[in-house]
């Protein structure tokens, strides 16, 4: 067995597996928290209040273009004798950019948001029904 002047010596599976009897502590730590967490709060909160309504008028500007495409596209798509969408396809290019873009640089505020929303819807509408919804292909 262990010999008593062995027995204080540790182990190497108490080296290796064994917990700290004490623990270090650096004193800069103690003095003052790495970040402003009051400094960052106020940050997300006005955050918040900005976005919020930012986001509201946005989605309102998307809803209200993919709400007129789906008016404006509704007839010609369910005709079996597809006519030329060319009308529709100038319509609503001028109702997202035109309309859109006036919102954005002219108008400002809250409509500049509803007006990027627009211009997204017609990118998303565009991209998601490969151009159908927006005119931009030819049907078939």
């Amino acid at each position: 067995m262990a010999e008593p002047q062995e027995r204080d010596l540790p182990s190497l599976e108490d080296e290796i597996f064994g917990v700290a009897h004490s623990v270090e502590v650096e004193q800069a730590a103690h003095a003052q928290p790495k970040l402003q967490t009051d400094k960052a709060e106020v940050l997300a909160e006005r955050a918040r209040a900005f976005l919020g309504k930012d986001i509201k008028a946005l989605s309102a500007g998307f809803a209200m273009f993919v709400f007129v495409d789906a008016v404006m596209m509704y007839a010609p798509l369910m005709m079996s004798r597809r006519p030329s969408l060319l009308p529709q396809f100038i319509t609503l290019l001028m109702l997202a950019f035109g309309l859109g873009g006036l919102l954005v640089w002219k108008v400002g505020g809250r409509w500049r948001t509803f007006g990027i929303g627009m211009m997204l819807a017609w990118g998303f509408l565009t991209l998601v029904s490969v151009g159908f919804l927006t005119g931009v292909t030819v049907p078939l």
